[in-house]
């Protein structure tokens, strides 16, 4: 990508400015205003659809400049003053890449002014004393054993003891002097550590001037010095805080209660929470420019081109009676995400039986991403522990509407995500209904307050990344008579949470289920609000309890059409004879409605009495895997062809106060809506439910 951005925000509300940021090697470009219909040009359906729409932008150029990618988390105090005389600062530290990082890392350094005064540095398995005169070889690190550290500088020379040895080197500064410490990378913030930091302090003489507290906080970029008014620090690319440190677990896991186990921060040399680009264009949006999704396109003086996303709310203006909720947390969940160019990754896919899946980094949106070094959260760091950071504050290389994903083998690569739920936009805007969009920023920040003016809330094809504060504002809208359309699969599955002090971060971790990677033992709880990560499956809410349906399994050959179980007769208006659904080519994932990753009705796990199970897919290929909760004895029983749990169903869910929830248990159902030009039964059955969800005062099921 020749020119690439990215916005401050996923949303705006009318009247709010817009920030975009751009990298390009080009002289300049020109931006524009489009409104998003569709982006997939895919064959079966109507094409792209882009549109213009006249803004203050048109006529404008701007100058071009390449803004660089900075990874790397560190932690850096201000200068303050230390007196004259001995230094000591004593931690524990746990490299987790000691070979194999292409570069020094830096475990901690003392900075005076521009002059270094003393650095620890790991470089290639070998630990180095550096000052401003010299280095020394300090002794052999092993990647993931802990070690004791004492940094001592006293009049012309600084010391280090590491492993009872110790290493000494001439120093620049002596004598009264202000320091600043930075952990984790030099005094630039370059040439970061890979590891754990577990409980560093400062002492002058016998004096304790410096107790730093890398523990749980409600302010995570903001590091304490408990004993003392100097030497404060703050985070830079949000590092993994409270972490477990050199002594292991206390009596509890939850760093809640057993915070001072719980005292590490876990650096990496790839994170990256703020890319800090500049802007180079800002737009208001109008105050009178409908809710909707919207893109600022650019095209460089070379001719190439990017289009960011966002969503336009309906802000104070008057409600539609429809909403579609887009699940922007999915959306940042994948952003970036290389996994298919690991090759175990497709190795994987080749033994299910999927082939030869295509190759990753043929597109040009994956190209830029794997091109630096960005990372999503299904993939993990250079040092291979999990990513469970992630932010909008950078480029979502892979949030295009022409994006196509290449794990999807099943139709030679697919929409995914925000691309594929551009599918129920336009589907939405071909049949005339006149709707709202949010986000879930907007139902995290909000609650019921953004779904309670609606007569009907829709999702798209892949909600997979709710909040506590979601789940409420979802469960109460039900209970007080909302209707959902649940149009995906594997929906509400992890529990996410948002940082509180910035509010662009999200964070997950991965226990049980279908997971890419996972904690390190005993650090299941969330660091931005300490809440118990995972599935919320495992916190009582399995998702069967609210949409009828939940996560059975995942699968990425082909897909199934639905066989009718039961017509009821509102949703079979007009296919009344239809014995099978969704049974013709999608636009996701090859032929049938039912696919990628799919739900299904349980009564075991909450699934309500009086739902009606409306159509159900099997017969799915060795491919689709049983989700991994689900496997409690080494039966063998763990795929499409051998386990009656692998299966799609579509069901109807009676909710009080005359709600409703209907869904498809599918993430390939709105692939399937744009076929033959609307004019199949996937598209015909949702537009019944839709209509009747919105103008049935009284719902016959």
């Amino acid at each position: 990508m020749n020119i690439i951005g990215y916005l401050d925000r996923l949303s705006y509300a009318p009247g709010a400015t817009v920030h975009a940021k751009f990298s390009t090697p080009a002289a300049g470009f020109t931006a524009r205003l489009v409104r998003l219909i569709n982006g997939d040009a895919h064959p079966l359906g109507p094409g792209a659809d882009i549109r213009a729409v006249p803004s203050a932008l048109d006529g404008l150029s701007f100058p071009g400049r390449v803004q660089p990618i900075r990874a790397g988390s560190f932690a850096r105090t201000a200068e303050a003053p230390v007196p004259a005389g001995r230094l000591d600062l004593r931690l524990a530290f746990q490299p987790t890449l000691a070979t194999g990082a292409g570069h020094p890392q830096t475990i901690v350094t003392l900075t005076s002014g521009d002059t270094l005064v003393a650095s620890v540095v790991i470089d290639d398995g070998q630990a180095f004393l550096r000052t401003g005169k010299g280095s020394a070889r300090a002794g052999e690190v092993v990647t993931g054993r802990w070690y004791r550290l004492a940094l001592t500088v006293t009049g012309p020379t600084a010391s280090v003891v590491l492993s009872d040895v110790t290493t000494t080197v001439d120093v620049t500064v002596a004598g009264s002097r202000a320091l600043a410490v930075t952990f984790a990378a030099d005094g630039a913030g370059e040439n970061h550590f890979n590891g754990r930091i577990d409980r560093p302090t400062l002492h002058a003489g016998d004096a304790l001037i410096a107790e730093w507290d890398f523990g749980p906080s409600r302010t995570l970029r903001q590091v304490a010095n408990r004993v003392g008014p100097g030497f404060h620090a703050e985070t830079v690319n949000f590092p993994l805080r409270a972490c477990l440190g050199i002594d292991g677990a206390a009596d509890d896991v939850d760093p809640r209660l057993a915070p001072e186990a719980y005292q590490a921060i876990h650096f990496h040399d790839d994170d990256l929470d703020d890319a800090g680009w500049h802007d180079d264009l800002t737009l208001q949006v109008p105050a009178d420019l409908p809710s909707g999704v919207y893109g600022v396109h650019v095209t460089a003086a070379d001719g190439t081109e990017d289009t960011v996303p966002f969503v336009v709310t309906p802000g104070d203006n008057p409600r539609k009676s429809a909403l579609v909720v887009l699940p922007t947390f999915s959306y940042l969940a994948y952003s970036c995400e290389h996994v298919m160019a690991d090759p175990g990754a497709r190795d994987y896919l080749r033994g299910v039986g999927v082939g030869e899946p295509p190759e990753f980094g043929g597109n040009k949106h994956d190209t830029y991403l794997l091109t630096n070094g960005l990372r999503s959260l299904y993939d993990v760091h250079t040092d291979g522990t999990g990513v469970c950071f992630t932010s909008t504050r950078k480029p979502l290389p892979n949030v295009r509407p022409d994006h196509r994903w290449a794990a999807v083998a099943g139709g030679a690569t697919s929409a995914h995500q925000f691309s594929a739920d551009l599918h129920l936009i336009a589907w939405l805007d071909a049949e005339g209904y006149d709707i709202d969009v949010i986000t879930d920023e907007e139902v995290h920040r909000e609650g019921l307050a953004a779904l309670a003016p609606y007569r009907v809330v829709l999702t798209g094809s892949h909600p997979e990344y709710p909040t506590t504060a979601m789940m409420t504002a979802y469960e109460t809208y039900l209970d007080q008579g909302g209707r959902l359309m649940y149009l995906g699969g594997n929906g509400f599955y992890w529990v996410t949470s948002i940082d509180p002090e910035r509010e662009h971060t999200i964070e997950i971790r991965r226990t049980a289920g279908i997971r890419a990677w996972q904690p390190e033992p005993g650090e299941w709880h969330h660091a931005t609000t300490g809440e118990l990560g995972g599935l919320w499956r495992l916190r009582g809410k399995a998702p069967q309890k609210m949409l009828g349906v939940g996560m059975a399994s995942q699968g990425f050959d082909t897909n199934r059409p639905y066989d009718v179980v039961t017509k009821v007769p509102f949703v079979f208006a007009g296919i009344e004879n239809a014995e099978t659904i969704g049974d013709f080519p999608s636009l996701v994932n090859g032929h049938g409605a039912a696919g990628v990753e799919i739900d299904r009705a349980d009564r075991a796990l909450g699934t309500p009495d009086g739902t009606i199970v409306l159509a159900t897919a099997t017969g799915f290929s060795r491919a689709y895997g049983l989700d991994p909760i689900e496997v409690q004895l080494p039966d063998g029983c763990y795929d499409g062809t051998t386990s009656d749990k692998v299966r799609c169903d579509l069901v109807l869910v009676p909710k009080p106060n005359g709600g409703a929830v209907f869904s498809t248990g599918s993430i390939a159902w709105c692939g399937s809506l744009l076929a033959d030009d609307r004019r199949n039964d996937v598209s015909i059955l949702t537009g019944n439910v839709l209509r009747a969800f919105l103008t049935e005062d009284k719902l016959t099921f």
